[in-house]
């Protein structure tokens, strides 16, 4: 196996800006974002059927630095992340226009303290989620060296495991060079789709969290989704689908008259929701979005709507594993760690 085939190593700079949804982050806010890249990607070939599907996607790994806009206060971000590039078109010298997802875990030096650095209200901990969507390019100068550049949308989070956790957004712009192990990148197979063997699909799926409340309440929660879900597979590459939820909330005891009774039995902690879903099916990974409404929610929701994004990975025909964000009005509830059961039909 020749691991350089159809692999490239490609770099970046980039400048950018924190974007303020949040007043305290717009007060501490000094500098702009300066970025680095570097990323060591995969071109597919067609040797398998999704590659047609999604029109040859790149893939692969990369590391992140950046500054966040106030090196006192938020310090320095450092992120590990895999990532998928989608063209939307190659042409025939192999330059192609993208749109790229990227999912890692990331470390920022500087995160809150109630001692030492109080004003930080966007990051809790040192360890969180590094999310990345762009909409890059790459302009072949030659067989081997290419031009990419990319404007993009960065979020580092930790799924409010720990409070505070506003989250910090950036926005910015990219450019960089290429370099392709071989020459014969551009030359794509194609082979014959398969059938959908089956169409309709009943899925359960239980994940389980943490989460905290806020910077004030010591203390990390416990909690759970119940999922049930039914999808028609409308192509090899999507499918469309309906579901119910029953959510377990131990946050809600702040809000509850019942916490005399045992946390199972006490219903304010239990809420329920119905969803529409699209998943979007990468050979065994699946990119899934949600968006649900409360149905039943006897104390405080953070919200009347809820998504849900995230990836699930394919064991076997019947069992999943995935990892999905529960968030209100693009504010994280909590990470959601799933297994899950399909039947098809």
């Amino acid at each position: 196996m020749n691991l350089a085939q159809n692999t490239y190593l490609e770099t970046g700079y980039g400048f950018g800006a924190v974007m303020p949804h949040h007043s305290s982050i717009n007060y501490l806010l000094e500098d702009y974002i300066q970025s680095f890249d570097i990323k060591l990607v995969k071109s597919t070939n067609g040797n398998k059927y999704w590659n047609q599907l999604f029109r040859y996607p790149d893939y692969g790994i990369g590391y992140y630095r950046s500054n966040l806009g106030n090196n006192d206060v938020y310090g320095y971000a450092n992120a590990l992340y895999g990532f998928t590039k989608i063209p939307f078109f190659h042409t025939a010298n192999g330059s192609h226009l993208n749109y790229q997802i990227a999912v890692g875990a990331a470390y920022i030096t500087n995160c809150f303290d109630i001692h030492t650095n109080y004003s930080n209200l966007t990051i809790g901990t040192h360890i969180n989620i590094y999310i990345d969507f762009s909409l890059s390019s790459y302009i072949a100068l030659s067989k081997k060296i290419g031009l990419t550049n990319s404007i993009r949308f960065t979020h580092f989070s930790n799924g409010n495991i720990e409070s505070p956790n506003y989250g910090l957004n950036i926005f910015s712009a990219s450019i960089g060079l290429a370099y392709q192990f071989n020459s014969d990148y551009s030359v794509k197979e194609k082979c014959i789709l398969p059938e959908i063997d089956s169409k309709n699909e009943f899925l359960i799926t239980y994940a389980g969290g943490a989460k905290s409340i806020n910077h004030y309440s010591e203390g990390t929660y416990f909690a759970s989704s119940l999922i049930f879900d039914y999808n028609r597979k409308y192509s090899l590459k999507g499918k469309w689908g309906i579901g119910a939820d029953i959510f377990f909330d131990a946050t809600n005891r702040q809000f509850s008259q019942n916490n005399d009774k045992n946390d199972i039995v006490n219903s304010d902690l239990y809420q329920a929701g119905v969803h529409v879903l699209h998943d979007a099916i990468m050979g065994d990974l699946t990119f899934t979005i949600q968006l649900g409404v409360y149905v039943f929610a006897p104390v405080h929701t953070e919200a009347s709507f809820y998504t849900r994004t995230g990836l699930r990975y394919k064991l076997n025909k019947n069992w999943n594993v995935s990892m999905t964000l529960k968030s209100h009005y693009a504010i994280a509830s909590y990470i959601e760690w799933g297994i899950g059961y399909s039947i098809w039909n």
